[in-house]
């Protein structure tokens, strides 16, 4: 295995606060080359166990496109190339596992990108994305959520580059932390010169279950062009003790609360997945694992 540096940030800030990146061993096995094209069917899924190199290409029509995860140790990379006018919905679910994931997508003039990724419980996963938005119009929209409990570790990394005139991305994170789990998130929006009329927002919401979570959120806005519009937040808490009291005080347990708690804060992002089948089978993985736990 080789040791690299991954999920940078494009402008490093202090050392001491351990954003900057990340070190890991990469494993270094075999792996599954697999293309899906566009103009397959309107709906495609994938069952990723080991090592994969994913090359995604649009339509004109709308796909929809769901990668399910669960090797125990992989790296699986994934290249999207949305050509003029094509969309695309990628959906993926990362469960359990020492896994890295590296996505990198190319929008072109009015393509979309929709980016739907859903972690429950990885052991220690590195997940990044670049998504290069170079065409006049084109649109990026994602959508993350989280569930980690004891012993998980998950380390983020979104950087959109927006390029083209009038590009939109829009990014909304939602997770839940208890226990000793330890999240950092790093999301980047980046107007380059060319951008103008661009518009860029983030936001992240983290439920803080337990005083022993750690979590470390990083939003950065880079400019160097005028007319943009760009804005970020984060919003972080935790329950209060009295809700937690009055949910067992009538006989809810406590890993029970802990499922309600993490439904209720993934399932917004569940609902937008387009997919009933996927979308049910997503909300009871999410119920058994937070109760497992």
């Amino acid at each position: 295995m080789a040791t690299v540096q991954l999920n940078q940030l494009p402008v490093p800030t202090f050392s001491w606060l351990g954003v900057n990146g990340t070190e890991r061993e990469l494993y270094n096995g075999p792996a599954d080359e697999i293309a899906v094209s566009g103009a397959e069917k309107p709906v495609t899924r994938i069952h990723i166990a080991k090592s994969a190199n994913i090359s995604v290409s649009g339509s004109k029509k709308p796909q929809l496109i769901v990668m399910n995860a669960d090797a125990e140790q992989a790296v699986i990379r994934t290249d999207v190339h949305a050509e003029s006018s094509e969309q695309i919905r990628l959906v993926q679910i990362i469960r359990g596992g020492k896994n890295v994931l590296e996505l990198h997508a190319e929008l072109a003039e009015n393509a979309s990108l929709e980016l739907i990724q859903i972690y429950l419980n990885p052991a220690d996963c590195v997940s990044g994305a670049e998504i290069h938005m170079n065409g006049r119009k084109s649109a990026f929209t994602s959508n993350i959520g989280y569930a980690l409990a004891d012993g998980n570790a998950l380390d983020l990394n979104l950087n959109i580059v927006q390029r083209g005139k009038k590009t939109v991305s829009d990014t909304t994170v939602r997770g839940v932390l208890r226990g000793q789990a330890k999240k950092i998130f790093r999301g980047s929006i980046d107007f380059q010169n060319g951008a103008a009329g661009a518009s860029g927002t983030e936001q992240e919401n983290v439920l803080l279950l337990d005083e022993t979570v750690i979590n470390k959120t990083v939003p950065v806005i880079l400019c160097a062009e005028e007319d943009v519009v760009g804005s970020h937040g984060a919003t972080i808490g935790k329950i209060d003790p009295a809700h937690i009291f009055y949910m067992q005080s009538r006989g809810i347990p406590e890993a029970q609360i802990y499922e309600i708690l993490a439904q209720s804060q993934l399932g917004s992002i569940v609902r937008q997945i387009g997919d009933a089948e996927t979308e049910q089978a997503v909300s009871r993985l999410l119920g058994r694992e937070s109760a497992d736990e």
